[in-house]
């Protein structure tokens, strides 16, 4: 298995079991489309996946901070 610096990815998402959701969706994905094109992924899927979430290739955003952030741009327009 492939070590993976636990701080490295917090800094990204701060709550660990996000990050781990975040990372076995992306895993998922990559399966699928895999299986999809019949291709051969180099490593493990798991050890990919958390690569490429450090790397921020894969989309993430939070829904309480994306609400926020709405709320606070209505309050802007309001005024």
């Amino acid at each position: 298995m492939t070590y993976i610096p636990r701080h490295k990815v917090t800094e990204l998402i701060p709550n660990k079991f996000e990050a781990i959701k975040i990372a076995a969706l992306e895993a998922r994905r990559l399966n699928e489309r895999a299986r999809t094109f019949n291709v051969q992924v180099p490593g493990k899927i798991t050890s990919l996946a958390v690569e490429r979430l450090i790397a921020g290739k894969v989309e993430y955003y939070d829904a309480k901070e994306r609400a926020r952030q709405l709320r606070l741009e209505r309050e802007q327009e309001e005024e």
